[in-house]
């Protein structure tokens, strides 16, 4: 019998499942305070419900929910209706999205409590107060409803990571979570993401960071990091990591104390994180070969436009030269680099996502074995600055909670992506899986076909042909006939 049920709603469906990090955190202090908590992950039980209506028959004291915007939003509200139509538990919301719309969240029927940013602290002494039937109008960083009224308490202050107690992993199957490949070279592992900081001192205008974390960075000690990661290889022989952090190398001195606690403790590791291109430009030849001696495989950066003016508009603060920089001295260092594109942006001309896709084939043409993920679509999001502009530019913010569950980064939903923008970012989208892929090396028929139709889409990328791609259904037939001859063979 469980004190307290926390869900994890799924998104998007993906080959990889990320560890539930939300919901561990909120669990760790739970834990540690002897409280007994049953961790219901809608993405690896199959049997969700049947787990669900068993622990609510026991009629703990809350049921909690982790929710960012999009299509976590629509599961949450699923379960949270079967909680209150089976049970008279209170239903409480964390996360991202509950945590920037705190008013409009607790509007929903379903909904009791808001506990806004980080909830370590703030959902603990809410089930204190909850069990010990205490007032709640002092919680700092809780949202609620009384007399058909919402109240939105004070903030919380940041929470000091090092005195966190560590993430309570035996709550799920961890086994679901460890990824069999890894995320940073590819090759066989033992693959799992972990957390070393919050928060980033930067001021994208589309990233969410700005309001949920003030634009405060918060690093767990070096230390700390490498007694979680040794806990991860000794317990569960973990030999691969994705660090998840919004920005890994906000401190540069911290970052390299990790690399040289990692080779002083001989941990024989592959790492994937992300950086900034600027970043890079503080990073020495030395320190560039200390992050590969360490095991960092891969490094990610958003450069998201080719356009000057579209990256001074959302605040992105780096340069193409520094990204150009980047390419040449990870590959001079062995570190592979993947870079990440947005389209979409309010005011966003052809000419603008012409100039994104001249700028990927030159990064492709100085390294093509970087790796360039097919673009996000921007989708304005609360709690960001591009939020305001999009609604000058005509976009109506969703009026209620089940609205914001359609939005998500790989739908075209704004009012300035007219017919013609969106058949280009949805043909480029397919199209730079293949781009540079003109000079693919091997034998058989489909090495032969990938070269013919690499050196077909670098034409047209270069005379920036992407309002009909009729080679696509073509490619899409032949991938159909190598998938069935894997199948059957």
């Amino acid at each position: 019998m469980s004190d307290i049920i926390l869900f994890f709603p799924k998104s998007e469906e993906t080959d990889a499942v990320v560890l539930p990090a939300s919901v561990l955190a909120v669990a760790a202090p739970l834990v540690k305070s002897n409280y007994r908590v049953k961790i219901i992950d809608q993405r690896t039980d199959k049997d969700w419900k049947k787990t669900l209506l068993k622990e609510i028959s026991n009629s703990p004291l809350i049921f909690g929910v982790s929710a960012l915007t999009g299509e976590q939003i629509l599961n949450g509200l699923e379960v949270s209706k079967i909680v209150k139509n089976n049970s008279n538990i209170p239903i409480a919301w964390g996360g991202v999205h509950p945590s920037l719309l705190p008013q409009q969240t607790l509007q929903n029927q379903y909904i009791d409590f808001v506990v806004i940013g980080e909830g370590e602290e703030t959902f603990l002494e809410l089930i204190e107060s909850l069990k010990s039937r205490k007032a709640i109008k002092d919680i700092e960083g809780l949202g609620y409803k009384q007399n058909n009224k919402i109240f939105i308490n004070p903030v919380r202050n940041f929470v000091d990571l090092d005195k966190l107690p560590e993430f309570p992993y035996h709550l799920i199957d961890i086994e679901k979570y460890i990824a069999k490949k890894s995320f940073a070279s590819g090759e066989p592992a033992r693959d799992i993401a972990i957390y070393t900081s919050r928060g980033c001192p930067h001021r994208c205008g589309f990233c969410y960071n700005k309001d949920f974390n003030k634009r405060k960075w918060r690093g767990k000690s070096p230390e700390k990091v490498i007694e979680e990661i040794k806990k991860l290889v000794k317990d569960y022989q973990i030999n691969s990591f994705e660090i998840n952090d919004d920005e890994f190398f906000v401190d540069l001195e911290r970052a390299k104390k990790i690399c040289e606690l990692i080779i002083k403790e001989n941990l024989d590791i592959e790492i994937f994180t992300t950086c900034r291109v600027n970043y890079v430009d503080n990073m020495n030849d030395e320190y560039l070969r200390l992050l590969r001696r360490a095991g960092f495989r891969t490094l990610a950066f958003g450069v998201e436009s080719g356009s000057e003016r579209i990256l001074d508009l959302i605040h992105k603060d780096i340069t193409i030269e520094q990204v150009f920089n980047t390419i040449k001295r990870l590959k001079a260092a062995g570190i592979n680099s993947k870079y990440y594109f947005m389209a979409g942006f309010p005011t966003e001309t052809v000419e603008d996502l012409y100039k994104t896709t001249d700028l990927i084939q030159r990064m492709k043409q100085l390294d093509p074995q970087i790796r360039i993920p097919a673009w996000r679509v921007f989708t304005s999001y609360p709690g960001t600055d591009l939020y305001e502009i999009s609604i000058r530019e005509g976009w109506q913010p969703p009026k209620a909670l089940e609205e914001w569950a359609e939005y998500n980064f790989d739908t075209v939903r704004m009012p300035w992506v007219d017919d013609k923008k969106k058949k280009i970012i949805k043909n480029v989208i397919f199209a730079i899986n293949y781009l540079e892929m003109g000079g693919t090396m091997g034998k058989g028929l489909f090495f032969k076909l990938a070269k013919i139709f690499g050196k077909i889409i670098d034409w047209r990328w270069k005379k920036h042909l992407f309002l009909f791609i009729p080679e696509k259904y073509f490619v899409s037939i032949l991938l159909k006939i190598k998938n069935k001859a894997l199948d059957t063979g």
